[in-house]
């Protein structure tokens, strides 16, 4: 967890207490003193929190307290994986990249093959938006290649 991330999730801890919404901050709060177990100050606030409670308000909230969700992967696990959720997305140049990727790991899947020929053929209907795009490559495979330079430079100057 990220420090930013802890100040917001102990600042939604306070709110909800003072709310009253006492489910939500006994859940923050061992949440937080799970994460940081050598801070005394989250130990303290926990356990006031836990005193104020009377046994059987205790055992209701933490009955009522929803299941805990299971943790998403952070990342894909492959670059096929990766293809189809970027597709999803409508991503298709990422798509494109992680596609090319995974056809280098199994060049002989035809499932990556037709979806690499499926967003070459998107790239090459695509309408043309400005003036640069006629400048673009006719064949698909060096479209895309361009395609794919013109999105990693414009991600570039935006994080800049």
């Amino acid at each position: 967890m990220t420090p930013a991330a802890r100040v917001e999730m102990e600042a939604r801890a306070d709110r909800a207490l003072r709310r009253g919404e006492l489910a939500e901050a006994l859940h923050l709060y061992e949440t937080l003193a799970h994460a940081f177990p050598q801070d005394t100050v989250l130990g303290d606030k926990l356990a006031q929190l836990r005193e104020s409670l009377q046994p059987l308000e205790l055992q209701t909230l933490e009955a009522s307290r929803p299941p805990e969700e299971p943790e998403l992967p952070l990342g894909p696990s492959s670059p096929a994986q990766e293809g189809e959720r970027l597709f999803a997305l409508g991503d298709y140049v990422g798509a494109a990249a992680a596609y090319r990727r995974a056809l280098q790991e199994r060049p002989d899947n035809e499932l990556f093959k037709e979806r690499l020929i499926e967003l070459f053929r998107m790239a090459r209907e695509m309408p043309l938006q400005s003036p640069t795009d006629k400048a673009l490559p006719k064949a698909p495979q060096p479209r895309l290649q361009a395609l794919l330079d013109r999105v990693a430079s414009r991600r570039r100057l935006k994080r800049d």
